[in-house]
C-alpha cells in the first residue's frame, strides 16, 4: 500500500474532513496505490461534505452532476454545489449556473443562472465573467445590455479568457457596447489567437472586415 494513501485513510478514518476530502479525491483520480472507484469517492466526499468541507461539496456534486463514475443526479448535485456556493466557492457558483442555464435538474432559470455567475464574477472567475457577458447580450434573464456585456468580456478577457477576447473583439468590431474600434478588436483577436483559440486564428489571418 502506498505510504500516502495509509497515512491520509487513518487521519480519515478519525473525522478529519480534510483528509476524508483527500481520500475521496485519490479514489476519483486512481492515485496513491488506489483503483479509481466512484462509490468509494463519493462517499468520502459525502463523509467530509456533512462537515461543511466546501471543496468536498463541490467535489461531490460534481461526481454527481458528470454522472460517469456514478449514478447522475443533477438535483442532488444542485444541494451541494449551493452547500458550496454559501460558503464563498466561486466554482461552485458556476456550476449552479450552468444547471439553471440548462434546465438541468432545477428547471430553467436564466435569471437564477445570471446571479450566480454574477456572484462568481465579482469573486473573478473568468469562466462566469464570460457566461454573464453572454447573457448580457443576449438579454437572457437579464436586461439586454451590450456595455455590461462589454464590461464583463473585458473581464474574463483580462484573465486570459480567449473565448471573452473573442467576445470582445466582436463588440469592437460592431461598435456595440464600445466605440467603434477596428483596431482594439484586432488586437483582442490576436491576444486569443496567441491561446491557440481558432476563430481568432481566422479572423488574425484574414484580417479585421473594417481595417
Amino acid at each position: 500500500m502506498d505510504e500516502k494513501e495509509i497515512c491520509i485513510r487513518a487521519l480519515a478514518e478519525k473525522g478529519l474532513a480534510d483528509a476524508q476530502y483527500r481520500l475521496g479525491k485519490m479514489y476519483e483520480a486512481g492515485e496513491g496505490g488506489l483503483a479509481v472507484d466512484g462509490r468509494q469517492a463519493s462517499e468520502w466526499y459525502e463523509k467530509a461534505a456533512g462537515q461543511g468541507h466546501a471543496e468536498a461539496q463541490y467535489a461531490l456534486g460534481w461526481l454527481l452532476d458528470e454522472g460517469v463514475l456514478v449514478k447522475e443526479n443533477a438535483p442532488l448535485a444542485a444541494q451541494w454545489y449551493q452547500k458550496a456556493a454559501e460558503q464563498g466557492h466561486a466554482l461552485a457558483f458556476v456550476a449552479l449556473g450552468v444547471l439553471y442555464a440548462e434546465g438541468d435538474g432545477l428547471g430553467q432559470d436564466y435569471a437564477a443562472a445570471a446571479n450566480c455567475y454574477r456572484r462568481a464574477a465579482e469573486l473573478d472567475h473568468a469562466m462566469a465573467q464570460l457566461w454573464l457577458a453572454r447573457l448580457y447580450e443576449k438579454g437572457l434573464g437579464v436586461p439586454q445590455d451590450d456595455q455590461l456585456a462589454a464590461y464583463w468580456y473585458l473581464r474574463a478577457a483580462e484573465n486570459d479568457d480567449d473565448d471573452a477576447q473573442v467576445g470582445l473583439a466582436r463588440l469592437y468590431e460592431s461598435g456595440r457596447g464600445v466605440h467603434l474600434n477596428a483596431k482594439e478588436a484586432q488586437r483582442w483577436y490576436r491576444r486569443a489567437a496567441e491561446l491557440g483559440n481558432e476563430t481568432a486564428r481566422l479572423h488574425v489571418s484574414q484580417g479585421s472586415r473594417l481595417v
